[in-house]
């Protein structure tokens, strides 16, 4: 009997799926180039790959396209792969553009990526997570300081977090907009908006927030029913304002006892965000005020959240008797109840018309912010100067955000602020809306410097990303360029006689430790042995230098074109660095 031929072709297509779910979607869609029975097979099989896309994509989008997708799981997955590899290409393409250009990059210069994001209504909320995940990885990367390759450098997460705020803003004008039409602006929705406007890469959705917040609602609600002695406090006939008082006790009693919040006038990313604050539980007054003021709103008493330039109070009315009613402010350190003291150029009497507004809280929690960051310059405090231009309180320079208010606020948008808005899956009606806000065009000038090859002479002595110490001054900065003399704009302020070898020696462009730019004779300047790495100047050199390695800050291509010999002499201090370590040891 003729020995029978067995192959891949005999086996039922649940065999060869039960094989094919083993493998990435690139080899499946490859095996199904085979033949035409395998290439049907491959393209019907959506459980095939709903199944690659579970283990594709984070849970996070997997979840959403479960619930939203219209069941053709191959083709949502070419696109989030197509939106990647669209997002990866055009990032990589930003640092041969941009290199040089003496103002930050604008939402005009990040269109393309605009859009790639409005390509479907999936394809906004890909490009985001894409963009979060490129920069986490790319730390833990860097982190480690081995093989650091594009995209994930310091220059490309620069470039990531700046198209990553664009993005966001954009929605996130359209949301603020939105919400302030329906009065749905409640103060720690306030709190949550700032902190996703500030922080991108970690931003947490309001649904968290009210959660944390539903949370100290139970608890209060438990304290007042023992105290009644009741199983529900619907069962419990009371007069309003003696509860009222009572409701503000127990939410004390939950945010100062129970949870031991400790309040502190620091306003940063930590201190600011009510899910880190209920977590840490140390939070900015302006947190903890919004906090006691949602739990006791949730509890039933309305308290007044007021916001001026300068300070804030929380306000309770006590109108127990019509007469004669009483106005206390809550302590934000304790939650005491203390008569207010009035101002003696405000009005007479209890009544005023002071009201609870959120863009005075949302300005004065930004001031707050820039209080407490001082002269630091990060992708943080880039974004709340992009804050104040949207909120239109920032008058220095002419951005595209300035105008977003009076576009979103044109009585033709009046439907789409009536539409569900949603950042997971946008509808056709919002993706306009964003595209036309990355394309309001301000007039401004872009230069770009004007760079020279510089080849290393015998008297320069130091190499760009080299970490330096300043001899006469004690301060550590790292070195962002040279001249082989000071340059003809610096002479006349250098005090040449004030320096052993004039100007005729090396200058170096230099970033201090303090983030400040400045221009440094070599004589002044004396390599460390034992550099580190400076994670708080990395905002501001990441446009330049790819990593540290351990020892200096490695040049990008467009850097190292520019000084092409400086990563030599790196590796000459290198080398010589450890060979002192290895005879200390």
């Amino acid at each position: 009997m003729a020995e029978e031929i067995c192959s891949i072709n005999c086996l039922p297509n649940e065999i060869i799926s039960l094989i094919l779910q083993k493998n990435n979607g690139r080899d499946i869609l490859r095996f199904g180039a085979t033949c035409r029975r395998f290439n049907e097979f491959v393209k019907s099989n959506q459980y095939l790959w709903k199944d690659i896309t579970k283990r594709s994509l984070p849970d996070h989008l997997y979840k959403i396209l479960e619930e939203h997708c219209d069941g053709n799981w191959l083709n949502e997955l070419k696109g989030f792969n197509t939106v990647q590899k669209q997002v990866y290409v055009n990032l990589c393409a930003m640092s041969p553009q941009f290199y040089g250009q003496d103002s930050d990059v604008s939402i005009q210069d990040v269109r393309p990526f605009f859009k790639v994001a409005l390509q479907s209504r999936f394809s906004f909320n890909y490009s985001i997570c894409i963009l979060q995940e490129l920069i986490r990885k790319g730390n833990i990367i860097v982190d480690e300081g081995k093989k650091v390759r594009k995209p994930y450098t310091l220059t490309e997460m620069h470039y990531a977090r700046i198209v990553l705020r664009h993005l966001i803003h954009t929605f996130l004008s359209l949301k603020w907009v939105r919400a302030h039409m329906g009065n749905e602006l409640p103060p720690e929705i306030v709190c949550n908006f700032f902190i996703q406007w500030i922080d991108t890469i970690a931003m947490h959705p309001d649904e968290d927030v009210d959660s944390k917040i539903a949370d100290l609602v139970e608890r209060v609600k438990l304290i007042l029913e023992e105290k009644r002695g009741t199983k529900s406090l619907e069962d419990v006939p009371r007069e309003k304002m003696v509860v009222d008082r009572e409701v503000l006790a127990a939410v004390t009693q939950v945010v100062y006892r129970q949870r031991h919040m400790a309040v502190t006038t620091a306003a940063n990313l930590d201190t600011l965000d009510i899910v880190r604050v209920l977590n840490t539980k140390v939070g900015n007054v302006i947190v903890v005020t919004a906090i006691y003021q949602a739990v006791a709103k949730k509890c039933g008493v309305n308290c007044e959240l007021i916001a001026f330039p300068n300070h804030l109070f929380l306000e309770w009315r006590d109108n127990s008797d019509p007469k004669n009613p009483q106005v206390f402010t809550v302590d934000p350190t304790s939650g005491e109840l203390n008569r207010r003291r009035r101002c003696p150029f405000s009005q007479n009497g209890p009544a005023t018309n002071y009201r609870y507004c959120p863009d005075s809280l949302l300005q004065y929690i930004c001031s707050s912010f820039h209080m407490s960051m001082g002269a630091i310059r990060n992708c943080n405090t880039y974004n709340a100067l992009h804050l104040l231009d949207f909120l239109g309180t920032n008058l220095n320079t002419p951005t595209s955000y300035r105008n977003f208010l009076p576009y979103l606020l044109d009585q033709t948008h009046l439907s789409a602020m009536n539409a569900p808005l949603n950042l997971e899956h946008l509808s056709a009606v919002h993706m306009e809306i964003i595209k036309s806000l990355s394309s309001l065009v301000v007039p401004s000038e872009c230069a770009k410097k004007r760079f020279s090859v510089k080849r290393h002479g015998g008297n320069v002595k130091y190499a760009v990303g080299m970490t330096c110490y300043h001899n006469k001054y004690d301060y550590v900065c790292i070195i962002r360029g040279w001249d082989a003399q000071c340059a003809l704009k610096w002479q006349c302020q250098m005090a040449a006689e004030s320096l052993y070898f004039g100007v005729t020696q090396p200058f170096y462009n230099v970033i201090a430790v303090d983030q400040s730019e400045r221009y440094v004779p070599q004589e002044n300047l004396q390599d460390l042995a034992r550099p580190t790495r400076m994670y708080h100047l990395e905002d501001v050199i990441a446009t330049e230098f790819t990593h540290f390695d351990g020892f200096a800050y490695v040049p990008n291509d467009e850097k190292r074109a520019e000084f092409p010999e400086d990563e030599a002499i790196v590796n000459v201090y290198r080398e010589r660095h450890q060979l002192l370590s290895e005879t200390d040891d």
